[in-house]
């Protein structure tokens, strides 16, 4: 499955928010370049489970089902913190973009209350411009990938010039780490209007021109404002919603505290929740009280949630577009062979199919695939026929798994 990657410069709470996310034990500060090291966790995206439609108890085993909410697991990375120049090595800028070719979508954390320098340095709140926090991400990431386009470029282009070999296909082997295929290059040449017969004319710019597009083709982005629950961050979510980012206020502090504090029965919160609730005030002591207050006036009443869960939610089942799908083996009772009811959910890429979904659960039954049923209709599929959301699929092929 393709991974989200979180990303920003130093101190703007990417550790926070990875920590809220996964619940992994990573070191937080109020200093630049508390990550030194790329993170890797688990955590769930939000759907509505079909047992509530289908008026069953499920029993799951790769997720999580609670009332009816079914947490779906997923891998996300924490990478270190970029500054400006770390194309050329400033910071912990080339381990950064060294890590962050695993990602195939973009979580650009940003300070909506404006508290963070250029460099990471804590600062007066609303001091500093979020948006030049996301302009310097992509800069950086563009001027990094336009470096790697350009190695050895008087060869290649004088090859390709010479027709001696594909163009496209020659930066496609370069940037096949990053998951950039051939199609990729091809589209992005023609829609930044370079000279494909020419190759050899093309200027640093237009290499960077080439990057960007390439860039923006395998590598969507989206902005975590972090900190909106600071007075005054709204103004900052706006302006960046006005330079055409795709935003979602979060607060990753107040989550990681609801987190933690469901833990350990002090609320009733899952994940995505409106509201928490306290089942016993008497457990809770006065600093708690006060938090939980402050979470509820400055997140929940201004933006209806800490963002987090939507921020994961928009990430995968929008902007990667997976959808979920149940397989099972009895259509008719939606179980295993075991008996469990819908024991497993699968994010699958838009437009797979139930042999798609085969090779996803096992190869041999896979490679065994005979037909399916969708369980919700009883009718069978045909094999090129597309995966819909929430399908319930049963699998019939020649071969068991192993």
């Amino acid at each position: 499955m393709e991974i989200a990657g979180i990303v920003g410069k130093p101190n703007v709470g990417k550790s926070t928010l990875f920590s809220a996310l996964s619940l992994v034990n990573v070191e937080i500060a109020n200093y630049p370049f508390t990550t030194t090291k790329t993170n890797v966790g688990v955590t769930y995206v939000r759907i509505e489970c079909v047992c509530k439609k289908l008026g069953v108890k499920d029993n799951p085993r790769n997720s999580i089902c609670v009332d009816g909410v079914r947490l779906v697991p997923i891998q996300i990375i924490d990478c270190p913190g970029i500054i400006r120049e770390a194309h050329k090595g400033k910071g912990l800028g080339l381990k950064f973009l060294d890590e962050i070719r695993q990602a195939s979508l973009l979580i650009v954390v940003a300070d909506a209350s404006g508290g963070t320098l250029a460099d990471g340095t804590p600062a007066e709140p609303f001091s500093h411009d979020p948006v030049e926090d996301v302009e310097m991400v992509l800069d950086e990431f563009d001027a990094w990938l336009a470096e790697i386009i350009g190695r050895d470029w008087p060869r290649i282009s004088r090859a390709a010039e010479a027709k001696q070999l594909s163009l496209t296909e020659e930066l496609a082997k370069k940037l096949s780490g990053l998951g950039v295929a051939e199609n990729h290059v091809t589209e992005a040449v023609l829609n930044t209007g370079l000279d494909r017969s020419k190759p050899t004319t093309w200027t640093s710019e237009n290499l960077l021109k080439l990057a960007t597009e390439i860039r923006r083709m395998t590598k969507p982005v989206m902005v975590a404002a972090n900190k909106a629950d600071i007075d005054g961050s709204e103004k900052n979510v706006e302006k960046l919603r006005r330079a055409n980012y795709e935003v979602v206020p979060v607060s990753a502090e107040a989550e990681r505290t609801l987190r933690l504090a469901a833990a350990k029965g002090l609320v009733n919160y899952i994940p995505g929740d409106p509201d928490f609730t306290i089942p016993d005030e008497s457990k809770l002591t006065a600093p708690q009280k006060k938090a939980l207050a402050y979470i509820r006036e400055k997140v929940f009443a201004k933006w209806g949630g800490t963002g987090v869960q939507q921020l994961i939610n928009k990430a995968y089942l929008e902007k990667l577009g997976y959808i979920p799908v149940y397989p099972v083996e009895n259509p008719h009772s939606f179980s295993d062979h075991d008996g469990n009811v819908l024991p497993d959910v699968y994010l699958m890429p838009r437009n797979s199919t139930a042999r798609d979904l085969a090779y996803k659960i096992h190869s041999e039954l896979g490679e065994g695939f005979l037909y399916a049923v969708n369980a919700l209709t009883g009718m069978r599929l045909a094999d090129n026929q597309p995966l819909k959301p929430n399908d319930v699929i049963s699998i019939v092929s020649a071969k068991k798994r192993g």
